[in-house]
């Protein structure tokens, strides 16, 4: 039998140690704090430096309001902090840490020191504190604000060591710390330095700027403004279509101006993109939340990476909405990888027979219940009001189709090569979609099948799909078990009666594995499927009168720049590209 071990207090090291364990991960995270405790003081610049991957030197200097001489010692104890005074004022902190354990944290496991000067005092001073004791304190030489140089970090705690990676990495992780903030606080000028060299600058002026310092200046070009003002506000600058990323870690999420990692906000950013990009790929850039501070908890987590929303679905409606919004204005993209100006902005002139259209507007985004997180594309169907919804694409004249299957067409002085196939596909799904979302489909949304299709598929997904025949049903699709293992096909939806039935009856029940998602998650990948299937094949010869009929269609077509798997459906030739070809001086 197992004595019962004595209950101790812990020394006041072993418990620092302790707590410096939830806020102090590795360097980044000692980096992220002290960069967050400048920035509390009201800095408008911070100067950091970064040795060794953080773990031989990190220097953090700010020109803020510095440290009280008297309280140099208090702010290295843990729960000490100027920044709350009350519990009540745990629901409204308006900055980025309050619970006072940053500095305490970083110097029970490193060599902490600590030099400040406040900006009414004649002189500096300064603490110097080695792995929880205090070494020295003095008065030193010092310019107003705050120097942090933590040295030798978790030097004396070798099995924290062994679970940091590379040097390279811990160094790569600290910079992109500095990176978010500098995206998060646009007031603050910083520079960042690491191993000696200056791996980042950024001059505390607007969102584009700082994106272009740290994003690079191409990133910045492709950027769209997203600008939704409202009790729930949202901001910033999302990447276009055109361009996306393997991950998500050139998306930096703000919240209140707290820099935060939100898998639903994150999830609805990637919503607005479905069917505009390829599977698998993610946009870029800046989004800001802004929600009143008592509909938000920022101490959930005890690094504050995570908020809680009080009505976490309209959030992430509001975040949808307003990043659908500015994608849906994105232009098409030129054959050279540039925009051609005018295209896609309402600026390009185009004349078509008695029709001057000058500009084609933009329709409004459809309504949506603002508390069901709905996932996108939000566009609208082309089976409804669709008078104005010309988004992308200007008006366009048929020229004819090339004999390997591309048409082409004119807008203005503008040459357009259209992939009819990824066209049609767009035309199609947004149909569907717009068909399905009703509560039933109307009978003339099913196409009975002369004979019927009977599908192989092996007893479980035989199964499978008598358990999704409601879902089928209001797709317009009429399936049902036919034995052990098969099914029997009788209708397929309206929009897919020129389609090979078997064939695609076989691609369905070969997706049925993606039941987990949520009906409108399942609805957008059907309505991709049966698009693809049902749309003009490539290479297939459209008279003229088809030709410009497509073209029509995906004027009105929201997002008909790209097909439902977001490949690309129109190359632009403008004026002056051509130009360029042909070595004509441009106008």
């Amino acid at each position: 039998m197992i004595a019962a071990a004595p209950i101790r207090r812990l020394p006041q090291v072993v418990a620092d140690a302790i707590a410096a364990g939830e806020v102090i991960e590795r360097p980044a995270s000692v980096l992220k704090e002290l960069v967050e405790n400048a920035v509390d003081a009201g800095a408008s610049r911070i100067d950091i430096a970064i040795e060794g991957g953080g773990l031989v030197r990190i220097a953090v200097v700010d020109d803020g309001t510095g440290i009280v001489e008297d309280d140099l010692e208090l702010a290295v104890e843990r729960h000490a902090t100027s920044k709350i005074a009350s519990a009540d004022d745990i629901a409204r902190a308006g900055t980025l840490g309050f619970r006072g354990e940053a500095l305490a944290s970083i110097a029970a496991v490193s060599d902490l020191r600590l030099t400040t000067r406040t900006r009414g005092a004649i002189a500096g001073a300064s603490l110097h504190v080695r792995y929880g004791g205090v070494v020295a304190r003095g008065a030193a030489a010092s310019a107003p604000g705050t120097r942090v140089e933590v040295c030798e970090l978790f030097a004396a705690s070798p099995a924290r060591l062994r679970f940091l990676r590379s040097v390279a990495t811990e160094g790569a992780a600290a910079v992109r710390v500095v990176a978010d903030l500098a995206l998060t606080h646009l007031d603050v000028a910083f520079t960042c330095t690491n191993d000696g060299r200056v791996v980042l600058r950024t001059g505390g002026g607007t969102l584009r700027d700082t994106i272009r310092a740290v994003l690079g200046a191409r990133a910045e070009r492709d950027l769209l403004e997203v600008d939704a003002p409202g009790p729930i506000a949202i901001s910033g600058a999302i990447s276009s279509p055109h361009a996306h990323r393997a991950s998500r870690s050139g998306l930096v999420l703000i919240v209140n101006h707290r820099l935060v990692h939100n898998r639903a906000l994150l999830a609805a950013i990637d919503e607005s993109y479905r069917g505009l990009i390829p599977g698998g790929r993610h946009g870029y850039g800046v989004v800001t939340v802004d929600v009143p501070a008592e509909t938000l908890d920022v101490n959930v987590h005890p690094a504050k990476r995570e908020v809680r929303f009080s009505d976490g679905r309209a959030v992430f409606s509001a975040v949808q909405r307003a990043c659908w919004a500015a994608l849906r204005t994105a232009p098409a993209l030129g054959a050279d990888g540039h925009v051609p100006a005018g295209f896609g902005n309402g600026a390009l002139e185009v004349r078509d027979g008695d029709l001057d259209i000058v500009g084609w507007p933009v329709p409004r985004l459809p309504d949506r219940d603002a508390g069901v997180a709905e996932p996108s594309p939000a566009h609208q169907a082309a089976g409804a009001d669709t008078s104005d919804a010309r988004t992308t694409l200007p008006a366009m004249a048929a020229l004819g189709q090339a004999a390997t299957g591309f048409l082409v067409a004119t807008a203005g002085d503008t040459v357009v090569l259209v992939d009819p196939h990824a066209g049609h596909e767009k035309v199609l799904y947004t149909q569907l979609l717009a068909r399905w979302r009703e509560a039933l489909p109307e009978a003339s949304d099913s196409q009975l099948l002369l004979m019927p299709v009977v599908v192989e598929c092996g007893p479980d997904r035989a199964a499978r799909v008598a358990d999704e025949h409601d879902f089928f049903s209001r797709c317009g699709f009429s399936i049902e078990q036919f034995g052990p293992g098969a099914v029997r096909c009788t209708a397929v939806p309206l929009t897919a009666a020129n389609a090979d039935p078997e064939v695609l009856v076989a691609e369905l029940i070969e997706r049925l594995d993606d039941r987990d998602s949520g009906t409108e998650e399942r609805r957008h990948r059907l309505a991709a499927l049966v698009a693809c299937h049902a749309a003009v094949r490539f290479g297939d010869r459209l008279d003229v009168v088809a030709q410009q009929r497509l073209l029509d269609q995906m004027v009105a077509t929201a997002g008909a720049t790209t097909c439902p798997h977001g490949r690309p459906s129109v190359l632009v030739l403008d004026d002056a590209m051509l130009r360029r070809a042909f070595r004509r001086p441009p106008r």
